[in-house]
């Protein structure tokens, strides 16, 4: 066996080099595109968590306030820190979070141009 191989070997078993299913370790990926116009985020939970007892949790542990609690959609949107959104996208409770956007509606019922 060459030498390279076998030190290749003693690297991976030293080191505990694991191949894991979850390139994210439990956390969920953010979505979406920053814009400076709408510049915060939004995060959702797990079905069964109680948003607002939730939200007071991470806000007093990532220091943030959030902006709007959903409580039908269980969430909230605040302007997060770069911290706050890389512990809060590792929280068990958050299923999904994604940056704040602009939605356009055409009121008028104009077909499409």
């Amino acid at each position: 066996m060459s030498r390279a191989l076998i030190l290749g070997w003693l690297t991976l078993i030293a080191g505990g080099c694991q191949p894991t299913a979850d390139p994210l370790n439990g956390c969920v990926e953010v979505q979406g595109t920053f814009n400076p116009a709408t510049p915060g985020f939004i995060v959702f939970y797990h079905s069964g968590v109680d948003p607002v007892a939730e939200t007071s949790r991470l806000e007093t542990k990532y220091k943030f306030s959030a902006g709007y609690i959903y409580k039908s959609l269980l969430g909230f949107s605040a302007e997060l820190s770069a911290v706050a959104v890389t512990g809060i996208r590792c929280e068990s409770t958050v299923s999904m979070i994604s940056r704040d956007g602009l939605v356009a509606t055409n009121l008028r019922g104009d077909s499409a141009r």
